[in-house]
């Protein structure tokens, strides 16, 4: 039954794109997933390792800096714009990467660390509490010799 079901999947396939169309798709999907997961591995690696830990700030902690060190508020407005769209077209690639190949928890953990909103660090350390993606992110960062994540 199921490789009835095969075969009729994959003639239809064959006989609609032809055999070079899909052997085009396959190298194409194969190259975009091994560019993405460089891109991604090098932002993981350039990541500080307390990029995860939950900070308590006092009144103490926080530094005043002169108006005149920051960057003008229109170049900084659109710094993180462009920040937040990243950060959301990463989060929807993370969750269709759940069901495609690829980083999927990962690239969610990033997109999320890019968008300021209300329950972001609940959300992160719930994605950080599995060991799964703990495991993924120190490993690339062994691999290129950084220290690991710290997490909570």
């Amino acid at each position: 039954m199921l490789s009835e079901s095969y075969n009729n999947i994959a003639t239809f396939l064959t006989n609609t794109f032809g055999g070079n169309f899909i052997f085009l798709t396959i190298v194409i999907t194969t190259a975009v997933s091994i560019a993405y997961f460089v891109v991604i591995s090098y932002f993981i690696v350039k990541m500080d390792k307390g990029y995860f830990l939950r900070k308590q700030l006092s009144d103490t902690d926080i530094n005043v800096v002169p108006p005149d060190t920051l960057m003008t508020s229109s170049v900084s407005g659109v710094v993180k714009i462009a920040k937040i769209i990243f950060g959301v077209f990463l989060l929807v690639c993370g969750i269709a990467m759940l069901v495609l190949p690829g980083q999927g928890l990962i690239t969610m953990v990033i997109g999320l660390s890019m968008i300021p909103f209300p329950g972001k660090n609940k959300i992160e350390q719930n994605l950080l509490s599995r060991k799964s993606v703990r495991t993924s992110l120190n490993w690339i960062r062994i691999k290129a010799n950084k220290e690991p994540f710290i997490f909570d």
